[in-house]
C-alpha cells in the first residue's frame, strides 16, 4: 500500500467503538470533514 498524501482520500472502513457500535468513515463524511490521526504508543511514564 502506498503512503497516502495530504489531500488523498482515505478507503472507507468501520471500527468497533462500543457494544454493538462501530464508527464508519463513510457516515462519518456524510456530516462533514474528518480528520484521522492515529497515535500508536510513546514510551513516557505519564
Amino acid at each position: 500500500m502506498a503512503t497516502p498524501g495530504v489531500g488523498d482520500t482515505a478507503p472507507d472502513f468501520d471500527l468497533p467503538i462500543r457494544a454493538r457500535e462501530t464508527f464508519s468513515l463513510a457516515a462519518a463524511l456524510e456530516r462533514g470533514p474528518v480528520v484521522l490521526l492515529t497515535y500508536l504508543f510513546d514510551f513516557s511514564p505519564g
